[in-house]
């Protein structure tokens, strides 16, 4: 209920004043100079390129709460938050080894002489 609760406030947000959606999104980096750019070129691309930000952000999240790796690099998205959709980098590089199948299995042997183990059948 709370994560719909924070979509629907971003909507809002975003229909009035896309930048500072951008911003709650991304931080005051590159995407947000970009939305405050259009937004005083034209309003209406501002909007357009919020809502992008924001449903690829909340489209990746959910990849992410699956347990999926949310994907690689968007176009005009640089925030590592959206395209990570709100994982830190570590957790997206686990993610997309497990997608791979390159994630590392521990032996019960492991624990006793140190050594990992790689699941051989997806090498």
């Amino acid at each position: 209920m709370r994560a719909l609760a924070y979509r629907a406030s971003l909507t809002v947000i975003n229909i009035f004043f896309p930048p500072l959606a951008v911003a709650m999104l991304c931080g005051w980096e590159w995407d947000c100079m970009l939305n405050c750019v259009l937004f005083l070129l034209a309003v209406i691309p501002s909007h357009v390129h919020g809502f992008y930000i924001s449903c690829t952000y909340f489209h990746r999240r959910k990849k992410v709460k699956k347990g999926r790796w949310p994907g690689g690099p968007k176009s005009l998205i640089h925030s590592d938050n959206v395209i990570n959709g709100g994982a830190s980098d570590a957790e997206a590089a686990r993610l997309w080894r497990k997608e791979n199948g390159l994630e590392e299995k521990h032996d019960w042997r492991s624990r006793h002489n140190g050594v990992k183990r790689i699941d051989s059948q997806h090498l």
